[in-house]
């Protein structure tokens, strides 16, 4: 898992390297906030966020994403979905976005 982990460190980035005006609000709003709240902290971004979150939207919170080869392995077949537009790889978890309205995009943070 130590080259897993380095590959991440190399591929992960900040919050000013972000071109998603979306995903940098997230980033502000849910990641930067106490990890202990991540669940409240996303569905209150998504309720602040009428005129970008749907009621047919779904979003979702996995956990230990890079625990073992395997659970890579699920995360990458689960990022690949055609329904799933948006994914964003935290190391520890990962959140993934069913949103028919965006293009396909994956984000690796640092957080």
């Amino acid at each position: 898992m130590i080259i897993s982990y380095l590959k991440y460190r190399i591929k992960a980035k900040g919050k000013y390297h972000l071109h998603s005006p979306l995903v940098f609000s997230l980033y502000e709003n849910v990641l930067e906030k106490p990890y202990d709240d991540l669940e409240n902290n996303l569905d209150a971004f998504i309720h602040d966020n009428p005129l970008i979150f749907k009621d047919e939207d779904a979003v979702t919170v996995v956990k230990d994403i890079h625990r073992s080869r395997q659970d890579e392995k699920d995360w990458e077949t689960l990022i690949n979905r055609d329904n799933v537009r948006l994914s964003i790889d935290c190391w520890r978890f990962g959140i993934v976005f069913v949103m028919d309205r965006i293009k396909k995009e994956h984000y690796i943070l640092k957080v």
